[in-house]
Order: C-alpha cells, then sequence, then structure tokens
C-alpha cells in the first residue's frame, strides 16, 4: 500500500512540474554530464539516458527536444560537441518558451502566459544591477485588467528580448576571452550560445533588416568571427529602448563609472610600482560598480557602429585588468593611474552619446542610490562602519544633487522622511545614527529597507518627463519660496530704520544682501561639474551659516529694540567722537553682514536644486524659472515696502518688530532641526504630536523638546531684554526728574 501511495505522490508531483521546471532539470543533467565526459563517460551516459525522461515530459508539452547530437558527441567523446550541442538545445528551448509566452499573451491566456514566462532567461545580474522583472509585472496588470493584451505583449518584448539581446553580448566577450586564452570547449559552447541568443531575436531582426541581411548575420556568427558578428550586429537593438530608458541607461553607465574611480581611490596607496591595497573590500565596491557601468552600457552598445565602440570596449577592459591586478596584489595600478583610465573612457562616452541622451534622469539617479546603500550593509556587514559611512554620503550626495530638488516641489514630505532616514531620525533610526553607534546589521538592514521604500515610492513622483514647463515651474517655486524669508527679513529692518537718524544704516543692509547675491551667483558657476562634492556638504554648510544668521540677528534685532535707550544714554555721558564712530562702524560691519546670511543662507541649497534641475532637462526652462521666481520675490517685496511706508511710524514699529520676532522664531527652529539632521544636536521627540510639513517649512515648528524650547527661549531672550531694557530707562528718566 505504502509503495503505491508512494508512487502516485511521484506521479502527482511530475505533472505538477512546470515546462520550466522540466527545462532546467534536463539542463542541469546535462552540465553534469558535461563535466564526468572527461573523467567518467560511463557516469556521463548514465545522465544523458536520465535527461530523456525531461525530454519527453518536454515534449508532451509540445517542446521540440532532440538529443541525438549530444549521443553523438558523448560516442565520440569530444567535448567541445558536447558543450556545443547543449548550448543549442538550452537556448532554443528558450525560444520556443519564448514563442509560446508571446502566443498566449495575444490571446489574454493568462495561466498559460504565467507559466510560459518562467521558462526564461534574465540580463546578466551584478552585485548592484538586480535581474528587471517588467514581464512578470505586465502579465500580472494583464490578469487585473489593468493592461490590454497588446500593451503587455511591448512590455513582454522589451524585457525579454532586452534580456536575451544582453545574454548575447554576454556570450560574444566570453567567446573573446575563451579564443584569447585557447580554450576550445568553452569558445564552443560561448559560440553555441550565441547563435542561440539571436535565434531568438532574429524576428526581430528581419523585421529591422531584411532577410537578406538576417542570412548575413547568420553567417557571421556561426564562422565564430567577432570582427563580423560586431559588424552584423552594429545599431541593432531588438527591442528599442523608449527615450526614458535611453536616458536611464546612460546616466547609470556614467554615475557606475564614476564610483569606480572613488572606491579605488579609496582602497589603495603608495606610489607607481609600490602601490598596495588598503582596504580589499573597496576594491570589491569598484569592481561590482564597473560591472554594473558595463552592464548598463551593453543596452546601448548595439546603438552604434562597431568602430566608434571599439575605444570605449578598450577601456572597460584596461579597468577591468586594472581591477584585477588590486584583487591578485600583482602591481596594481596607482589611483590616480585608474583615475586617469576613468575620466578617459568617460571622455569616450560622452564624445559618443548624443547631449539629450546624457540629461540626468532622477529616477535613473535612484536606482544608483539604492546600489550605494546595499554597499554601505555590506560594509556594516564586515564592520567596517567608516566605509559604511562613506557610502552613506555618497548616496546623499547623489540625492541631492539630483532628485530632492523635484521632490522637495511635488512631495515634500516625502523628501523630509527620506532625509530623516538618511540623517538621525527616529523611529526607524536613521543611518547617520545608526553608523555612529555602530549598530548590528539586521538595524541597518531594517532602516535600509525603509529607505528603499522610500525611494521607491519618490520614483512614482519622477517617473513622469521633465518637460520644459515643469522644470519651469519647479525653478520658479524653489526661488520663490527660498528667497521669501530673505525678503521678510530685509522688509522688516529696512522698516524699522525709517527715522532720519538711523536710516544711514539701510545701505548696509542692502549692501550685505547684493553681496550675497553676487556670491551666490558665483556659487552656480562654481557649482558646474562639481555638483556631487558640494552636495556632501550642503547640510552641513546651511548648519554652520544658519547659525552665523540667528547669532547676527539676535545681536542686530537687540541693538533694534533698544536703539532709541541706547542713544539716550550715549549722549548723556557724552561720549567722545572715536568711540563713537567704532560704535556705528560695528553696527554697520553687524547690518551688512545680517543682509548678507539673510541672503545665502538660502543661497546654497537653491543653487544646489537648481543645478540638479538644469541636469535634468536644460538650461534656458531653468534660467527662465529663476527669472519668474525672482519677478514673484520682487513683486512681494515691494508689496510690503509699500505697505510699511503707508503704515504710521509706531504702527510699523511694532508691525516690524512682530515680524522679526517670527522670523527670529523660524529660523531657530529650522536651525535646530538642520542640526540634528546632521547629528550635531540630540533628537528628544515629543510624543504623542504630529506636525504636519507645512508647519515645518513656514514657520520651524518640528515635533522635538530641542526645537520649541529654543524657539521659546529665543523669542524669550529677545524680548525679556526688551522689557528689561524699558524698565531701566524709566528708572533712569524718573531719577533724572527733579524732585
Amino acid at each position: 500500500m505504502k509503495r503505491w501511495v508512494g508512487l502516485l505522490l511521484a506521479l502527482g508531483l511530475a505533472l505538477a512540474q512546470s515546462p520550466a521546471e522540466r527545462a532546467e532539470g534536463l539542463r542541469a543533467k546535462l552540465v553534469e554530464a558535461q563535466l564526468e565526459l572527461a573523467f567518467d563517460p560511463q557516469a556521463a551516459a548514465g545522465l544523458l539516458k536520465a535527461a530523456q525522461a525531461e525530454a519527453a515530459a518536454l515534449a508532451g508539452v509540445g517542446l521540440r527536444v532532440d538529443l541525438t547530437p549530444l549521443e553523438g558527441a558523448l560516442g565520440a567523446r569530444d567535448e567541445a560537441a558536447f558543450a556545443r550541442a547543449r548550448a543549442r538545445l538550452w537556448t532554443d528551448l528558450l525560444r520556443q518558451g519564448y514563442s509560446r509566452l508571446e502566443e498566449a499573451v495575444r490571446s489574454g491566456d493568462f495561466a498559460a502566459a504565467q507559466s510560459w514566462a518562467l521558462l526564461r532567461e534574465y540580463r546578466p545580474a551584478t552585485r548592484y544591477a538586480a535581474p528587471q522583472a517588467e514581464a512578470t509585472l505586465a502579465l500580472e496588470e494583464l490578469r487585473q485588467g489593468r493592461l490590454k493584451p497588446e500593451e503587455a505583449l511591448l512590455a513582454v518584448r522589451a524585457d525579454l528580448l532586452g534580456a536575451y539581446q544582453a545574454r548575447l553580448e554576454a556570450a560574444l566577450r566570453d567567446l573573446e576571452a575563451a579564443q584569447s586564452q585557447g580554450q576550445p570547449v568553452r569558445a564552443a559552447e560561448q559560440r553555441a550560445l550565441a547563435q542561440g541568443y539571436f535565434e531568438i531575436l532574429a524576428p526581430a531582426y528581419r523585421e529591422a533588416r531584411g532577410a537578406a541581411k538576417l542570412a548575413e548575420a547568420r553567417q557571421a556568427l556561426a564562422s565564430g568571427s567577432l570582427g563580423a558578428i560586431r559588424e552584423a550586429l552594429a545599431g541593432f537593438q531588438a527591442a528599442p529602448l523608449s527615450p526614458r530608458e535611453r536616458a536611464r541607461r546612460v546616466g547609470q553607465t556614467l554615475r557606475f563609472l564614476d564610483l569606480v574611480a572613488v572606491e579605488y581611490g579609496r582602497g589603495v596607496a603608495g606610489p607607481a610600482g609600490a602601490v598596495r591595497v588598503t582596504k580589499a573590500l573597496e576594491i570589491e565596491e569598484a569592481t561590482a560598480f564597473l560591472e554594473s557601468a558595463r552592464a548598463a552600457w551593453s543596452d546601448l552598445e548595439p546603438m552604434f557602429p562597431v568602430a566608434q565602440v571599439e575605444g570605449v570596449r578598450r577601456g572597460f577592459k584596461e579597468l577591468e585588468q586594472g581591477l584585477q591586478a588590486a584583487h591578485r596584489g600583482e602591481n596594481p595600478p596607482t589611483a590616480q593611474a585608474l583615475e586617469d583610465g576613468v575620466g578617459a573612457l568617460r571622455q569616450r562616452l560622452e564624445a559618443l552619446l548624443p547631449a539629450e541622451w546624457r540629461r540626468a534622469d532622477p529616477a535613473g539617479d535612484l536606482e544608483v542610490i539604492r546600489q550605494q546603500l546595499k554597499a554601505l550593509e555590506n560594509a556594516v556587514a564586515q564592520g567596517r562602519y567608516d566605509l559604511a559611512e562613506t557610502a552613506r554620503m555618497d548616496a546623499y550626495a547623489l540625492l541631492e544633487s539630483g532628485p530632492e530638488a523635484r521632490l522637495r516641489v511635488f512631495a515634500p514630505a516625502l523628501a523630509l522622511a527620506i532625509e530623516d532616514l538618511f540623517w538621525n531620525g527616529r523611529n526607524p533610526d536613521g543611518l547617520a545614527r545608526l553608523i555612529r553607534q555602530k549598530a548590528p546589521p539586521g538595524e541597518v538592514r531594517q532602516t535600509r529597507r525603509q529607505l528603499e521604500a522610500r525611494l521607491n515610492e519618490a520614483g512614482g513622483f519622477l517617473s513622469t518627463q521633465s518637460a520644459p514647463a515643469a522644470t519651469l515651474a519647479n525653478a520658479a517655486v524653489i526661488v520663490f519660496r527660498e528667497g521669501l524669508e530673505a525678503v521678510l527679513i530685509l522688509a522688516a529692518l529696512l522698516g524699522s530704520l525709517k527715522r532720519p537718524e538711523v536710516r544711514r544704516f539701510r545701505r548696509p543692509l542692502w549692501q550685505g544682501a547684493l553681496l550675497a547675491f553676487g556670491v551666490t551667483v558665483l556659487t552656480w558657476f562654481a557649482m558646474r561639474g562639481l555638483l556631487n562634492q558640494f552636495a556632501r556638504y550642503g547640510e552641513r554648510l546651511e548648519a554652520v551659516v544658519s547659525l552665523l544668521a540667528i547669532a547676527v540677528l539676535l545681536l542686530i534685532m537687540n541693538w533694534f529694540f533698544h536703539q532709541v535707550y541706547w542713544t539716550d544714554h550715549l549722549a548723556g555721558f557724552h561720549q567722545q567722537k572715536q568711540r563713537l564712530l567704532r560704535a556705528e562702524t560695528g553696527q554697520y560691519l553687524g547690518l551688512i553682514s545680517l543682509g548678507f546670511v539673510s541672503v545665502y543662507r538660502e543661497g546654497f541649497e537653491t543653487v544646489l536644486f537648481l543645478q540638479s534641475l538644469v541636469l535634468q532637462s536644460s538650461l534656458a526652462p531653468v534660467l527662465l524659472g529663476i527669472g519668474l521666481g525672482l519677478l514673484a520675490t520682487l513683486g512681494v517685496g515691494l508689496v510690503v515696502f509699500a505697505l510699511q511706508a503707508r503704515l504710521p511710524y509706531k504702527r510699523m514699529l511694532i508691525a516690524t518688530g512682530v515680524l522679526l520676532l517670527l522670523v527670529l522664531f523660524t529660523m531657530v527652529g529650522t536651525t535646530v532641526h538642520v542640526w540634528q539632521v546632521v547629528g550635531w544636536l540630540p533628537v528628544h521627540p515629543i510624543g504623542g504630536l504630529a506636525l504636519p510639513y507645512w508647519a515645518g517649512m513656514w514657520l520651524g515648528l518640528y515635533p522635538t523638546w530641542e526645537g520649541l524650547l529654543a524657539q521659546v527661549l529665543a523669542v524669550g531672550a529677545v524680548l525679556g531684554s526688551y522689557f528689561l531694557a524699558e524698565a531701566l530707562k524709566r528708572r533712569t528718566l524718573r531719577a533724572a526728574q527733579p524732585s
């Protein structure tokens, strides 16, 4: 009885196996037979016989499987012929599976499509480039009725044909390596794989170039001549990339390539001939980034003539050889030499790639950020928290120099949440906090996963094209929002300086503001080409400048509230002229400083965002947006100044004082938050208090004890100082009156 039960269970499992599982089983047995052929032909024959059961099962679902070439190669003990026949059999199964998948999608048969979609290969995965699953997602949307069959078919073709073309390119690279290293068995297998992958692409090739060219391409592949093969495939793209996908591949190629030099430079030391590897993990990261750059480039390479890409291919090869030398410890190149190699390859790519392809793609930048976060987690797993912090800063610099500009406009709350996860947020703790505390890998992984989920959410906001109109609007909003605070400060201070005896102090305020505007313009030019380097220190620079702004504002407000008292007091003591001059000079410098920091404290970050918009779109719409934003800011300023001019002096003075206190309240709250973001102040959240995003943006209100207490203390100190001074003034006046 038990025997029958066992047989029935085995039969049920056999029937339940999908064509993909059967094909993988057949492939595994043939690989084992290949390994045994050189050492134990009898064992290889047994494995080949066992593979017949899988072949019969595949034939039962309508797939053609011919083991005859394998049997002949086995009988002749010809390893190269066996490898060639095995590769052809496998790729022919992939071709038949793809054909069945297309038929199922056209007919809207989701169950069949889902089954045949499993019989496939993916793009060659790298450590930082996971396999894509657009076909799987498209089939799921087809099942849910959100995609029509013809729309799903386009997604399936783009995914699978793109994957098989990438596999074809990988097989050709391996064929080149096998031929140069004198490995005939491997060369036979890779040439057969290349032929098989091409047969999957053949219908698209025929449609693009005609039957005659298809015959020539097949002949080139059969010859094994790499030059002829490259010539036949030049400019051919089985699944043409959309402009957006093209820009994404270009962005990934260049971003990953830049990281190769960065990681390598951190991992080696010493002059030429005496270079030593100091951090092996950095060499591994550099190698992984090079693989990712080449994987992204492999989707673009077929779009160019062979002669144009030869230099690029050679550049990748030279970098690979340099990294391999570092891995072996055999005369590795210096950091500068490898950086020069990366620079030369980048120049070749930039000369080859059209300018519109090189336009920055924020969604593509997010993918690079994700890979850097994986490098961070890998460093933590190996106890290298210093390298993890470097990876975190690199990832954040890329975020701030690219996607964050659009997120700040379209999804400001999401941008704030991502910032907290990168820095010192709570629940979960931010990456900066975890790295500083040397938290265990599990906690770092939890935060990284939440951060990746937020980045995926951000991808939805960034998935639309950066149309010129949208870029113009983004730039205008950024300039107007960041400039409004400076306008309010200047308007408040200028309004308080209407009396004849203090009108001379209006000029230094304007001078400071104009100086800051000029420095901001210089920063714009300085950031061009150095965006990532500036972005690494954006938050810290904002923290320092904001603190200076608060210090100067407190001094000037103290002088403003007490100007009448101190003028009377100083006059009463008949100070000497030189001392008065020195005091006035200090006031001038203070007002110039206040005008400067009021504008420049926002100028740096504004320029950072605007430069990232230029990379995403072009210069013209950004400049138009800047112009509109400045006009709007100027308009608000004129309205404020006009209202001040019409108000009676006493009311205007009161309104100005209230406005200055509001500006101080906001500035203190924002500065405390920035200091908490960069880890320079502790964070103690107020339990149960949740504030909307606009409260932080416009009032500097964040639900932490440090921020709220600092705001209350700052305003209290100014008001307390004012009332104390008034009390002293009244006491002095009463004492001066005759009794």
